[in-house]
């Protein structure tokens, strides 16, 4: 690293002026660091010189400001999003109009909105054919959502079953949804679960078209909104048995969550929190 001025000037000033003699010898550590999940910055602290003995005369370059040039380092970018294509946003404006639909809630405690309605104008087509099943709760051991001490944020699993010992990842073994799962064909068939959590069991993930991509699928659907909701706190799970594709590497999961947002999760991301 090259020496600053402040540092020379402090060092001819300790020495006797035309009797300088033998070599001026400086080093430097510098480190960068960073992760692809978090940001974080490292940076040496101020004012400290760590000199490390070289054999070669140390070379100064100084500038117009008095101060030494240094070469910026590339940095990583941090914000990557793991398994997503570059086209995708991780938040981003369903690609269809969304007519927002207010509740008429009558006497009865019926509404008149479709719960569906979030749905209502997205393509159904082109989709591989598929079967679904939603359930309140998490089905996975040791994976998928979990209670955390702060569930302030959307949270959203998705992960792909292909083969008959997938099963085995299944904690609950009972109802539609596993059902729906552990009777699948995995020679012609393959499974996608979505997750999604904090909030009432009556808002779950339903899909409405299964595209087939170059190495995989990208499943599209929504929320389900019904004007009479449950007042549970609970992750909701769809289990989606679906027609297997020539090739079955990775899955993407849109969901439209409310009139003017839709949320974009990668299978093999694991959990992802989404600020609200």
């Amino acid at each position: 690293m090259k020496r600053t001025r402040r540092a020379t000037i402090g060092l001819i000033g300790s020495m006797a002026i035309g009797s300088l003699s033998g070599c001026l010898e400086s080093g430097e550590n510098s480190g960068s660091g960073g992760g692809a999940e978090r940001r974080t910055d490292s940076s040496p602290a101020p004012d400290t010189d760590t000199e490390t003995p070289t054999d070669d005369k140390s070379t100064e370059t100084a500038t117009d400001d008095d101060e030494s040039t240094e070469t910026p380092t590339e940095e990583t970018p941090t914000d990557a999003l793991d398994g997503l294509p570059d086209s995708l946003d991780r938040v981003d404006t369903p690609p269809y109009e969304v007519e927002d639909i207010e509740c008429n809630v009558d006497d009865s405690g019926e509404g008149g909105r479709d719960p569906l309605y979030l749905c209502a104008n997205m393509p159904a087509e082109p989709s591989l054919s598929f079967e679904q099943a939603s359930t309140r709760g998490t089905l996975f051991a040791e994976e998928g959502l979990a209670r955390a001490p702060d569930d302030s944020g959307d949270q959203f699993y998705a992960t792909l079953l292909t083969e008959a010992e997938d099963i085995e990842r299944f904690e609950n073994d009972s109802g539609d949804a596993y059902s729906l799962a552990a009777d699948t064909d995995f020679k012609s068939h393959a499974v996608l679960v979505v997750q999604t959590g904090w909030g009432s069991g009556s808002i779950l993930p339903h899909l409405k078209r299964i595209e087939e991509t170059a190495d995989g699928i990208h499943a599209f659907g929504c929320y389900t909104q019904p004007c009479v909701t449950t007042s549970d706190f609970t992750a909701r799970s769809t289990v989606v048995r679906f027609e297997r594709p020539d090739a079955l590497d990775s899955g993407v999961v849109s969901l439209t969550v409310d009139p003017s947002t839709r949320y974009n999760v990668a299978t093999g991301e694991g959990v992802v929190t989404i600020d609200r």
